[in-house]
């Protein structure tokens, strides 16, 4: 389902907060640089860096080929000494190490984050999402800009008087960089190690805590998500030390924020980042999913999860009250005073976003179904002894994946196929229109699509 003319006609008089570009130029990032405050670091950091298979492999766009070239780029950085810290699971659900963030006995006490776009430019990347039909989508500059988040965290947690740590974040450019005018290839993110709990006994803690000191520490968290805008807010990300802060860890900010372009055009017509209230609302979103059991489709949300119920019940208030979106009394007082002809416009472009919108998505639901038939008969053929246990979705259960590992080898190779990266680009390039048309418009499905 698509939003109504109502709702797009309503979205116009919301109240949206939106974050200035950040200036990632060279004088932009001059005050970010490690060497103006550890300069002995900030050459370590550079030598291990600046090695050219190194370079070569923590600057160019992150790849999530889990079979041949994670495996191949892992191991190179391996061959030059350094620990990967981060991993990705496997369509078997094993955990595989992933050469995103590193770290080196070299250089104690940091950790190193590759400063890369996480997929070629030009790509569209989904992030996180909420039931209100709202995604984040991740900029090419996105490992870059979690410095400036982490300021703006550190910013609204002060103005809060809540008490939190974040971890020191720096950037270190390469050694042969002075030519580079993309500061994805430019600069390394290098972060500060600091002692915290895993997302595990976070959780357990989290858990163990009586009523009003857990609901007390997801007042605290939900405060910062609301007013930071911050996206990503999961147990990965947030996390307790072990006397009992609260933690901010990674803060990439999804999509909040973008990069400043240079030139009147883009001064004049650029890219903005999402709104301070949408990031929100999927930032809250992400936390009750963190938070509860998973409902009987799998997808929707079933109960707290035990042990977890005073957490789970502020974070739901909260998230509640946020996603009805607040109106804006100066764009009804303007639209009252403009005797009816911004109410007319606005008629009109929601009447045509109803329209756009309806068309794209039955594209979008027709290219899916055509994919579903043709990966259902490719694997039919890839493991014709074994047809009884594919489903038209492609997704396993545990079931499945324990009796079927011929079926899981012909899904790994089924992301090689051509028709597969065909439905990819084309589904991408239509899929980045529908969420053009209906950004900073929620709304609720009432009817299966």
């Amino acid at each position: 389902m698509t939003p109504t003319f109502s709702e797009f006609f309503k979205s116009f008089y919301y109240s949206n907060t939106y974050v200035p570009p950040v200036d990632l130029s060279k004088q932009g990032v001059s005050k970010h640089l490690l060497e103006t405050e550890n300069p002995e670091a900030a050459a370590t950091a550079q030598r291990l860096i600046s090695n050219p298979e190194v370079q070569q492999v923590l600057s160019e766009p992150l790849t999530y080929d889990l079979t041949e070239r994670v495996p191949r780029r892992n191991a190179m950085l391996e061959r030059h000494e350094f620990k990967l810290l981060s991993t990705k699971s496997t369509l078997q659900g094993q955990p595989l190490p992933f050469y995103s963030v590193l770290e080196h006995e070299d250089l104690p006490g940091w950790i190193i984050k590759s400063g890369a776009t996480r997929v070629p430019k030009g790509q569209f990347t989904m992030g996180p999402f909420n039931d209100r039909n709202e995604m984040a989508f991740f900029t090419d500059e996105e490992s870059l800009l979690r410095i400036k988040m982490a300021n703006r965290i550190a910013k609204v947690a002060q103005e809060a008087n809540i008490q939190v740590v974040l971890p020191k974040k720096k950037l270190v450019a390469y050694a042969n960089s002075d030519g580079v005018t993309e500061p994805t290839r430019k600069y390394c993110v290098v972060c500060e190690k600091i002692d915290i709990l895993s997302a595990e006994d976070t959780f357990l803690t989290i858990r163990g805590m009586d009523a009003v000191h857990q609901k007390e520490i997801a007042r605290k968290i939900s405060i910062i998500v609301q007013k930071a805008g911050f996206v990503d807010a999961s147990f990965d990300n947030i996390r307790l030390t072990p006397d009992g802060k609260i933690a901010f860890i990674d803060t990439e900010p999804v999509g909040l924020m973008v990069a400043k372009k240079s030139g009147l055009w883009h001064k004049l017509f650029g890219p903005k980042g999402a709104s301070v209230e949408k990031c929100a609302r999927i930032g809250l979103w992400g936390l009750m999913r963190q938070s509860a059991e998973r409902g009987p489709d799998g997808t929707s949300l079933g109960s707290a999860k035990a042990g977890l119920e005073e957490f789970h019940k502020q974070v739901k208030s909260d998230y509640e009250k946020a996603v009805v979106p607040k109106l804006s009394k100066w764009k009804i007082t303007v639209s009252i005073f403009s005797l009816g002809l911004i109410p007319l416009v606005n008629a009109v472009v929601a009447l045509v976003k109803t329209q756009l919108t309806k068309r794209v998505f039955k594209k979008l639901q027709l290219m899916d179904a055509k994919l579903k038939e043709k990966v259902q008969n490719y694997l039919k053929k890839k493991v014709p002894e074994e047809s009884s246990f594919l489903n038209l979705n492609c997704v396993f259960t545990k079931k499945q994946q324990e009796i079927s590992p011929k079926i899981q080898e012909a899904m790994q190779t089924l992301q090689n196929e051509d028709f597969v990266k065909d439905h990819q680009k084309r589904h991408e390039t239509i899929a980045k229109q529908f969420f053009a048309y209906i950004e900073g418009t929620p709304y609720k499905e009432t009817e299966a699509c």
